[in-house]
Formats: C-alpha cells, sequence, structure tokens
C-alpha cells in the first residue's frame, strides 16, 4: 500500500467518524446522514472530491427546497404522503434532466417525507437533513483537502545533504 492508498482508507474512515461525532455533538437528529456525506464526497482526487463536495451540497438544497415547497402546497390536500413525495421526485427528476450531477435531489425527498414526525414541520425537517449532509460534505472535504497537504509536503520534503 502506498501512503496515497492509506490516505484514502483514513480519509473516508475519519470523515464518516467526524462528521457523526460532530453531528452528535451539535445535536443533530439523525447523525448518521452526517457520515455518510462524509463518505460520499471522499473521492480519489482533490479536485473529485470537490466536485463531489458541490453536487451532494446543492443537489440536497434542491431536493429539500423541491419537497419543502411541494410538500406545503400540497399539505392541505387530500394527498398522501407516498403521493406528495412523489410529486417531489418527479420535480427533482425534471430538474436532474437538465442537471445530471443533481441527481441527489430525488433522494432527498423520500429522506425527507419518510424521516419525518407528524408533529414536526417539513421545513423543520429539511433544516435538519440539510445540516447533516452539509456537516458531513464539508466535513469530508476538509479531511481530504487536509491529507492532501500532508502527503504534498511528504512527497516533496527534501532530504538534507551534510555540509
Amino acid at each position: 500500500m502506498t501512503a496515497r492508498d492509506i490516505a484514502f482508507v483514513l480519509r473516508c474512515s475519519g470523515a464518516g467518524t467526524l462528521a457523526y461525532a460532530l453531528a452528535s455533538i451539535l445535536g443533530l437528529e439523525h447523525p448518521v446522514w452526517a457520515s455518510i456525506s462524509g463518505v460520499i464526497v471522499s473521492q480519489e482526487e482533490l479536485d473529485q472530491t470537490k466536485n463531489a463536495t458541490f453536487w451532494r451540497l446543492a443537489g440536497t438544497i434542491v431536493g429539500i427546497l423541491v419537497s419543502v415547497t411541494a410538500g406545503s402546497l400540497t399539505a392541505s390536500t387530500e394527498l398522501s404522503v407516498a403521493m406528495q413525495m412523489g410529486l417531489s421526485i418527479a420535480l427533482c427528476a425534471a430538474i436532474v434532466r437538465r442537471w445530471p450531477d443533481l441527481k441527489v435531489a430525488m433522494w432527498t425527498a423520500p429522506v425527507l417525507f419518510f424521516a419525518r414526525d407528524p408533529n414536526v414541520s417539513l421545513l423543520t425537517i429539511g433544516y435538519w437533513r440539510g445540516s447533516e449532509v452539509v456537516l458531513g460534505g464539508l466535513t469530508g472535504a476538509a479531511l481530504h483537502f487536509v491529507s492532501a497537504r500532508l502527503i504534498f509536503n511528504l512527497e516533496n520534503r527534501t532530504p538534507k545533504r551534510d555540509a
């Protein structure tokens, strides 16, 4: 195993663990989403991690906005939660047809609708899930940046010669 292989393994494990711990400390409702996001954004190359982080966060925000809007507009109707969720997924899918990298928006809707306590507003649920995902994504990206810097410094350290 190379230093880059070890760094990848440690970075992924660290991102999932640290994101979960931070979300727990902050009292977020489902810290597992922070952990999942920390691992999802952790890619092989730093540019890939930056890209994955951007689209993960953007897709989550789009999914939350669409789901909260659709859920709020249909709350007083006879539509079941499944129908509200289906409408949200359909709207997100239409957006994803134009911007495929936002595909996480489509699975944000089921997460919001089915992890919901009926006594808590969809807006509040969206805020909590969004907070968890943003925390996890930024944690994963930060660990990658730090590890990339450390590896760069290790690889470019020149041995000192005795005079």
